[in-house]
Formats: C-alpha cells, sequence, structure tokens
C-alpha cells in the first residue's frame, strides 16, 4: 500500500477489509481473507450537498469566492496584498482560530490557506491585471450541477485534510493525525466517546485530538455532541475516495453491483452488512424484472462458492428480503428435481410446499451434507468446531462412517476440503478412516498422505 495522505497502512487495512460493526452475511471470522471488500453505504447526492453547504469550511471557502467576484488584488508572485491578505485574515480569524494556535503562525496559515485555494482550483491568479479571481472549482461548487459541485468540493476536502495532517507546522506527534482519526472513525462507523478518542492520557495528547476534531467538525466531515463524535455522510464519502487512492483498491457502494451479473451479486452478498443486503438487491433488481432476476440466480447458484450459493437460496426463499416474492418460491420447488442441488432447495421449502414436492435422493443429500460443511469452512469457522456445530460426534460412529462415505461419490468443488477436515480433526477414528477412504477414492494420492 502506498504512504498516501498519511494514512497508518495497518489502519487503511483495517478500514477496507473489517469495517464495523460489521455482522457479514454467515461470516463467523474475519480471519478469512477470500470475501470481496464489504461495500459502503454512500448517501445520496442532494444529502451530501446539505451537509457541505452547513459546513463551516464551505461557509470560510465560499465568502473568498464571493469577494474574489470583484478581484483580490495579488503581487506580482500571486500573493494576497496587504489589503485583500486582511480581508482573507479576519475570515480565518473568526472561522478557523482552532487551527492557529499562536498568533505568529496566524500569517503562515492564511498564506498555506490562500495557497490551497489556488492550488485547488477555488481561486485563480490572473498575474496580468494582478488580480484572484473564482476559479473552475470555484464555479462548480456554486454551480447547479450537484455532482461537478461534490466532485470538486471532495477535492478540495482531501487537500484540506492533507494540509491540516502534512503541514510543516505539525509537531511530529501530530503527523497524519488529522486524516488518521477520520480513518479511525470511518472504521467504527458508530459514535465514538470523546475519552476514546486519544491513545493515551497525556493532557497534550488529548487536547490536540481535540483541535483536530474540531477541524473535522468545522469541515463536516464529523459530527459530534456531548458524549462523543461519529463520521458524518460527507466524510465517509471522503474517507472511502482517500482510501481508494491510497490502496489502489475499488471499494463498493451499496447498490453498485445493479448492473452486475448474478454471480457477481451473489460472491458480493459473501462481505456485506446483513442491513445493507436488501439495499443493493433491490438495486440489482431495478435493472431486470423479478422473473429475470430469479432464473439468473438460479443458474448462477451451481458455479458459485458455497455462501455465495447460501445467499442465492436465501434471496429466492425470502429469507432476507422478499423482493422475489412468488416467483422465487416457485424457483425453489423447480429446484427441487434438480440432481445437485435438490436437497438444499428442499430444505428451504414450507411444510405445504414440500408436500407437492418430490423427496431429493440420497446423492442430492449427499451434496447438500458437503455443502453446508463447505459454508461453514467458507466462513472461517475452525475444521473441529465445525464437525460439532453439523452433529457428526458423538454419533453411532458405524452409521455416521457410512455417511460420511457418500461424500466421496458426489461431484461437488468442495468435497476433498471438507473430507480432509474430517480426516485431520473426527475424533471417532472409525469416522476418520471413512473419510480417509472416501477423500483416496477421489484422489489417490491426497488420503495416503493424511493420518
Amino acid at each position: 500500500m502506498r504512504p498516501t495522505h498519511g494514512i497508518r497502512e495497518e489502519l487503511a487495512g483495517r478500514a477496507i477489509e473489517q469495517r464495523t460493526p460489521r455482522r457479514t452475511y454467515l461470516s463467523d471470522s474475519q480471519e478469512n481473507g477470500r470475501f470481496p471488500i464489504p461495500a459502503v453505504r454512500i448517501a445520496g447526492t442532494d444529502d451530501l450537498i446539505a451537509v457541505m453547504r452547513g459546513s463551516g469550511l464551505h461557509g470560510v471557502v465560499a465568502s473568498q469566492i464571493e469577494r474574489a467576484r470583484s478581484g483580490f488584488e495579488v503581487d506580482a508572485e500571486g500573493k494576497p496584498t496587504l489589503e485583500s491578505f486582511a480581508e482573507l485574515l479576519s475570515v480565518l480569524d473568526e472561522s478557523d482560530r482552532e487551527a492557529v494556535r499562536q498568533s505568529e503562525e496566524k500569517t503562515r496559515a492564511t498564506m498555506r490557506f490562500w495557497d490551497l485555494l489556488i492550488r485547488t482550483g477555488m481561486l485563480h491568479v490572473d498575474r496580468t491585471r494582478s488580480l484572484a479571481w473564482p476559479g473552475p472549482a470555484a464555479l462548480a461548487i456554486t454551480g447547479s450541477d450537484a455532482d461537478a459541485a461534490l466532485d470538486a468540493w471532495q477535492t478540495f476536502l482531501i487537500a484540506m485534510l492533507d494540509h491540516w495532517s502534512l503541514s510543516e507546522r505539525q509537531d511530529v506527534e501530530e503527523i497524519g493525525l488529522c486524516t488518521n482519526l477520520l480513518v479511525f472513525l470511518y472504521t467504527q462507523d458508530d459514535l465514538v466517546m470523546h475519552e476514546h478518542l486519544s491513545p493515551t492520557p497525556d493532557p497534550k495528547a488529548r487536547e490536540c485530538v481535540r483541535v483536530h476534531v474540531g477541524l473535522l467538525t468545522h469541515a463536516g466531515l464529523v459530527e459530534q455532541d456531548d458524549v462523543g463524535v461519529w463520521i458524518s455522510p460527507l466524510g465517509t464519502l471522503v474517507c472511502r475516495a482517500m482510501l481508494e487512492e491510497a490502496s489502489g483498491l475499488t471499494i463498493p457502494a451499496v447498490g453498485s453491483y445493479a448492473g452486475a451479473d448474478a454471480t457477481t451479486l451473489l460472491e458480493a452478498l459473501s462481505s456485506y452488512r446483513v442491513d445493507h443486503i436488501s439495499d443493493e438487491v433491490r438495486a440489482w433488481l431495478s435493472e431486470r424484472s423479478v422473473e429475470a432476476g430469479a432464473a439468473e440466480i438460479r443458474n448462477a447458484l451451481r458455479g458459485v462458492d458455497p455462501i455465495a450459493r447460501r445467499a442465492g437460496f436465501d434471496l429466492l426463499a425470502g429469507t432476507m428480503d422478499e423482493a422475489f416474492g412468488k416467483v422465487g418460491r416457485r424457483v425453489l420447488l423447480e429446484l427441487v428435481e434438480d440432481d445437485e442441488l435438490g436437497a438444499l432447495a428442499f430444505n428451504f421449502l414450507t411444510a405445504k410446499e414440500k408436500e407437492q414436492a418430490s423427496v431429493p435422493d440420497t446423492a442430492a443429500n449427499a451434496w447438500a451434507l458437503v455443502d453446508l460443511a463447505a459454508v461453514r469452512l467458507q466462513a472461517g469457522t475452525p475444521a473441529a468446531e465445525m464437525i460439532e456445530r453439523l452433529g457428526y460426534v458423538d454419533q453411532d460412529p458405524e452409521k455416521m462412517a457410512k455417511l460420511i462415505s457418500l461424500f466421496g461419490d458426489v461431484d461437488h468443488p468442495w468435497n476433498v476440503r471438507v473430507l480432509e477436515a474430517m480426516v485431520a480433526h473426527h475424533p471417532q477414528p472409525e469416522v476418520a478412516e471413512a473419510a480417509r477412504l472416501a477423500l483416496h477414492r477421489l484422489v489417490p494420492t491426497a488420503g495416503s498422505s493424511l493420518p
């Protein structure tokens, strides 16, 4: 990962991969790294614009833009004249006093802010006329195109965060603090009590954190009350953009899979927070009819990973969301006739529906049992715990050995991994031996190397 924006690498990793609270679909552990990057809920443009325009920092910038409409006088180097500087300073003195801790820093802080306005295109220096005018970014944030305004403001905020985090005036312990506070709050995705923000009880460190939280609040990136601090919708948008730039990864937003195929959707749901699944599924269905969507999911079920397959069945059954309704239930009944998926589908039927369906055969039941074990393993459950949870322990060893032996006769992409887990971790020797023989039938060289 590239050291961008002063973001600590380990904090960026947690923010991207383990954003909390993260009760993801069927995941028992955070150790498994096979899941896609979790999606982030991004507020609508209108809501983000409201946060932007309601922030103190936006008020400061807007006042400079308005003042520049009649021209800021600048010198030959493009710096504000004494008169222009006094106007700029008076605004900052009122709105940004937390950032200026000593009076002698006021000039440097103001000039850095001026340079930032120029660099981000909020102001444009016309040296031929010795005037500064509103720049292209200023025209964007004051124009009628909300997306352009938000994009320009996001660019400015990231530059502002770099200024607050990486400025030469910072003490060593302050380098990166402002940005990393924002990333930390993004990771928590919940209120964090004020006393938990500072890593040490040192009064200087606590004051430093307080100042930077004030800056983030001033920018509309976080919100706070007497109890604690939490990231704002605008802060989530900006932090996601910085993390993408720092990591080179794409962090999906809820709804970003609307145009994806069913396989991609189901695999993505493996990493989704439970409360985000419904929105993603309904966005996906907005691009196709319910009938077409159900057919796509049915066709994808056999080729996806176990957790993704479980997600597909849950969607059709209406377990997580009723978007598929009667169409999903009808597809489940049809799937009962499938040689491999039949028993899985049968388990999702109601008692009345089971009366209408044929009972799956032994091979389909064995395929379903392998799949249930595979779901546990993919979710990160330790093998010994998986065996116990599925009820394979303390059973009649002869009957259990016959059942496990069936695992070697089905064409399931995970049956080798499931049998290897049984061989290595089942506490009953007869069952472990049956698993070893079944594994040997599948992969003649595999079973011989296992205990």
